[in-house]
C-alpha cells in the first residue's frame, strides 16, 4: 500500500490517483474464476482488493485516467475503448477459459456492453453497484438482486464521497485564514466541521430536490439569525457575525458540489456552469455535452415503444431505477423526475429505442 496515494485518494479524490493497468489476482483464482473489471483508480482498486478477501477472481482494471468509475464514465475516460484494451492486452485471454467479463454498472454510462461483446468476443454482465454485495452476488451464481442493481447514499457515503471532493477546497481556504486571518482559523475550522456533519449528515432530509434549494433554506435561517444579532445582544469576545456568514458561505458550497457527489442526485454545478457560458475547465466539459442538455431542459428523454426489443439493459444499469416494464413486457419511463441524466440508457439501448431529442 502506498500511504501517499492512499491519503491522496481519500482527500484529494477531484484530481487523478492512477494504478496501473492490467490483471490484478483476488485471492487464489485458476480458469475458471471470474474476471471482474473496474478502473485504474488508487482507491478503488485497494478497496477492492480489501472487500474481496476471501473470494479468488481477477480484477481487470482499465484505463480511466485515475479517477472513479462513475465521475470517470460520466465524463468519458472510462469507456468501452479501455475495457477493450484491457482484454486485448493484458493477457487475461491466458488466464481463463471462459470469455465472461463482470462490468461495474456505474460505468454504463461509458462502457457499451455490446460494443465491448462485439470488438472483443467475450460477453458481458452487469455486477453489483457496491462493492461490498460482490461476494454474495458470486455465490448466488452472477444473480443480482433489485438492491445491488439500484445505488444509495448512505451517511458513510454521503461522508466518504463529500470529505474526498470538498477537502482540497476546505485546505486552501483554511491556509487562507493562517495565512492573512490566524485568529479566525479556529472558528474557521470549528464552523466547518459543524456545517459539514449538520449538511451531509440530515442532507436527505432537508426540504428541496436540489442542492441548491437546500442551501437556500439553510442560508435563510442563518440570514434570520444575522439579522437578529443586530437587535439581541451577542458575547463581545465570540465573532457571531463573522462565524454566521462562515456558515452561509460553507453551506453553500457543500450544496453546490451536493449533485456531483452520487449517481442518486443530479448535478447542479454543470447546469451553472454551462448556463454562465463556460464550456470546459480542462478535460471537464460543461455546456454542450447530452447530460447537461438534459438537466437544462435543452434535450429532453424520449422512449419509443415501438422499437424496444424488451432487452431491459435500460432497467439493469439505471442506478435510480427510472425505468420500468408495462403489461406487455415492454420498458416505459416510469419516474422521469427522478433521473439525473447520468445517459446509460443511452448508452446501452442497441435499438435506438431512447434518444436525448432537442426541446
Amino acid at each position: 500500500m502506498n500511504p501517499f496515494k492512499a491519503v491522496w485518494g481519500l482527500l484529494f479524490r477531484l484530481f487523478p490517483c492512477p494504478i496501473q493497468t492490467g490483471v490484478v489476482r483476488i485471492g487464489n483464482p485458476g480458469p475458471d474464476s471470474p474476471v471482474l473489471v473496474t478502473c485504474n483508480f488508487y482507491t478503488t482498486v485497494r478497496r477492492l482488493i480489501r472487500t474481496l478477501k476471501g473470494v479468488d477472481a481477477w480484477l481487470l482494471v482499465a484505463e480511466s485516467k485515475g479517477v472513479n468509475v462513475w465521475c470517470a464514465a460520466c465524463g468519458n475516460e472510462f469507456n468501452t475503448r479501455s475495457v477493450v484494451s484491457a482484454i486485448k492486452t493484458s493477457g487475461i485471454e491466458d488466464k481463463v477459459t471462459h470469455r465472461t467479463v463482470i462490468l461495474p454498472p456505474l460505468g454504463a454510462a461509458g462502457i457499451s456492453a455490446a460494443e465491448v461483446k462485439d470488438q472483443t468476443g467475450w460477453h458481458t454482465r452487469w455486477g453489483p453497484v457496491r462493492a461490498k454485495d460482490i461476494p454474495a452476488y458470486l455465490a448466488a451464481h452472477r444473480k443480482r438482486t433489485e438492491p445491488m442493481k439500484r445505488a444509495t447514499y448512505t451517511l458513510g457515503e454521503r461522508l466518504d464521497t463529500a470529505l474526498g471532493s470538498m477537502f482540497p477546497f476546505y485546505f486552501f481556504v483554511a491556509l487562507g485564514f493562517l495565512v492573512f486571518a490566524p485568529h479566525l482559523l479556529g472558528y474557521f475550522v470549528g464552523t466547518l466541521v459543524a456545517t459539514f456533519l449538520v449538511f451531509i449528515g440530515l442532507c436527505p432530509w432537508i426540504p428541496g430536490k436540489h442542492g441548491w434549494q437546500k442551501v437556500l433554506l439553510l442560508d435563510a435561517l442563518l440570514g434570520l439569525a444575522l439579522a437578529a444579532t443586530s437587535v439581541w445582544p451577542v458575547p463581545a469576545d465570540i465573532p457571531v457575525r463573522t462565524i454566521l456568514v462562515m456558515a452561509m458561505v460553507l453551506f453553500a458550497l457543500h450544496g453546490g458540489e451536493l449533485g456531483g457527489l452520487s449517481s442518486i442526485w443530479a448535478s447542479d454545478f454543470d447546469p451553472f456552469m454551462a448556463r454562465l457560458g463556460l464550456r470546459s475547465i480542462g478535460n471537464t466539459r460543461f455546456a454542450g455535452t447530452t447530460r447537461t442538455d438534459l438537466l437544462i431542459g435543452a434535450r429532453v428523454l424520449t422512449h419509443y415503444p415501438e422499437k424496444c426489443s424488451s432487452c431491459a439493459e435500460c432497467i439493469n444499469v439505471c442506478p435510480i431505477g427510472v425505468w420500468d416494464r408495462n403489461e406487455h413486457k415492454k420498458t416505459f419511463l416510469a419516474h422521469r423526475e427522478a433521473c439525473t441524466a447520468c445517459c446509460a440508457c443511452l448508452k446501452q439501448c442497441t435499438e435506438d429505442a431512447i434518444e436525448a431529442l432537442a426541446a
